[in-house]
């Protein structure tokens, strides 16, 4: 197993900002420290009726815009504006398709271990300095350096090393073959060396980047203004000379910017205001299903928890169509075999499909040696709105099982310091790890079962998760699709036995914009994307 040296405060910045790590991590977006101000209340006080601007209203923060580390899926959603990957995912269903951004054609292979990129040479960042090959090596080599401690480092240790062809081609040295390189390569951004070693300010809020947008003026999880870059020269085709981006956490006032026309487009619309926003004729809304996941995280390494038969109690006793209908107004779907999704070709159902069935659930407690109730467990319940919608359902869910749970409420930051004390049994969370540009499997099942977070956060150790690792390596280096998928179908297998995270539902990715624009399509995670998109 390739080692993980990322430190609990690296690991929990990940959670806190934007628990893509639990993603499926999150990570669901931590909204709950962000201003509520609607984007007519901030600093900027944006127009969105002036020629060439366009005001959006995010409910997931950002803090600096660093891509190598930053994880939390509104500094993503930014970032898409700034930099250009190697290459690009589709950011539309079913999100499999990769187009060359910076790279001008896929990966060359010259023999299984070496793999060779060329570059557009016509890429120029922010500050007028062209792309060369020397950035994009420096950017692998800043993701691998330990003193960084980037989260994507896991994802990167195959590559052994980075080597200058010329001004516009680089070479990747791996220590094993891989089907994956491309993928794993989206997560690769256009850094500028120069800059960032001229000022740590290029790691924070003046990024220095080749995207269509650059900088204008930013307030670290607040608002950020972006300018139009006249010498952007990549392949997307965008029509704003301003974008004004505030974050509102409180879904009401997003819902009122749109309808006042302070905000064009707003993320994540309340389930609860979706069919009246539907009905109305200025505005637009619509949904779009993709990997943003809710569940239950378990602490597996103490009381009851720590017995296998009483987690899987747990998700034969939660009723998730009850749920799906009360806390998510049908924009969800239960998840019952597996979280991997079923449209993914990797996808394998497992051995186990769970279902309602309290009486089931009921017996593997008794076979547990709980059969006799009064099982007390505290239970974490963030306050995001569809998260606090379901608690009181799953506590009655909990009580009829026998437990006595004892609901810990509060904003996400806080309650992740919780899971890294170990102050906790079972944490009501929601994730999105696709958000950070990769959508294959491996990706996502690294991400959360992989080294450090299984450890830290659930306190899942011993001979599964070893195999799980085994498993993910076999499947980065595995030679074909089919011996990858296979691999993969294990690893779905053993978490879905062991459910070290109990995933409860996929939810629908609810987007609201105003009716004068033309050509916007909503995503299926966090962000938007105004490609085309005019008026």
């Amino acid at each position: 197993m390739w080692s993980n040296p990322i430190s609990r405060r690296k690991l929990l910045q990940a959670t806190g900002a934007g628990a893509l790590v639990l993603g499926g991590g999150a990570g669901a977006g931590c909204t709950s420290d962000a201003p509520s101000d609607s984007p007519d209340e901030t600093a900027n006080g944006n127009d969105t009726g002036r020629d060439g601007s366009l005001s959006a209203s995010l409910a997931n923060i950002f803090r600096d815009l660093d891509p190598t580390t930053a994880s939390a899926v509104g500094t993503v959603a930014v970032n898409n504006y700034i930099y250009e990957s190697l290459y690009r995912l589709d950011p539309f269903p079913p999100r499999t398709e990769l187009t060359p951004e910076l790279a001008t054609e896929m990966p060359r292979e010259i023999d299984p271990l070496t793999h060779r990129i060329k570059l557009r040479d016509d890429a120029v960042f922010h500050d007028g300095s062209p792309l060369t090959a020397e950035d994009v090596a420096f950017t692998i080599e800043r993701i691998k350096d330990p003193d960084v401690e980037s989260l994507f480092a896991r994802f990167f240790e195959i590559v052994d090393a980075v080597d200058v062809v010329d001004e516009h081609e680089i070479e990747l040295n791996l220590t094993a073959p891989t089907t994956l390189l491309a993928q794993r390569l989206v997560l690769v951004k256009g850094m500028s060396q120069a800059a960032i070693e001229d000022s740590p300010d290029a790691l924070e809020l003046e990024p220095v980047g080749t995207g269509p947008y650059r900088v204008l003026s930013a307030v670290s999880g607040q608002e950020i203004t972006l300018e139009r870059f006249d010498e952007y020269t990549g392949p997307r085709e965008l029509n704003y000379d301003e974008l004004h981006i505030a974050v509102t956490a409180d879904g009401s006032a997003r819902v009122s910017a749109l309808r006042t026309g302070r905000a064009q487009v707003i993320e994540d619309v309340p389930a609860s205001s979706f069919d009246e926003l539907e009905s109305e004729d200025d505005v637009e809304v619509d949904s779009a299903r993709g990997d943003h996941l809710t569940g239950l995280m378990f602490h597996c390494g103490k009381p009851p928890f720590d017995d296998v038969r009483v987690r899987q109690a747990v998700m034969y006793g939660i009723d998730r169509d009850g749920i799906a209908e009360t806390a998510f107004f049908g924009h969800a779907e239960p998840v019952w075999s597996g979280e991997i999704s079923p449209d993914d070709p990797d996808y394998a159902e497992p051995d186990l499909t769970y279902r309602y069935d309290p009486d089931y659930a009921r017996q593997l407690l008794d076979e547990a040696g709980f059969g006799d109730g009064g099982i007390d467990v505290d239970f974490l319940a963030g306050d995001l709105d569809y998260l606090a919608a379901q608690t009181p359902l799953i506590e009655e869910n909990l009580r009829e099982l026998g437990f006595v749970p004892n609901v810990i409420p509060g904003e996400l930051e806080s309650l992740y310091s919780r899971v890294t004390e170990g102050s906790y049994n079972l944490f009501l969370m929601k994730g999105d790890t696709s958000a950070l540009g990769a959508t294959d499997v491996e990706f996502l099942l690294r991400w959360t079962y992989y080294g450090n977070l299984p450890r830290q956060f659930m306190y899942w150790e011993g001979e599964p998760l070893e195999r799980v690792e085994e498993l993910l390596d076999e499947a980065l280096t595995a030679p074909d699709d089919d011996a990858r998928s296979s691999a993969l179908a294990e690893v779905q297998n053993i978490v879905q036995t062991e459910v070290p995270i109990g995933r409860l539902h996929r939810v629908d990715y609810l987007t609201g914009w105003s009716a004068s624009l033309d050509g916007f399509r909503p995503v299926p995670t966090a962000g938007f994307v105004l490609d085309g998109v005019t008026g």
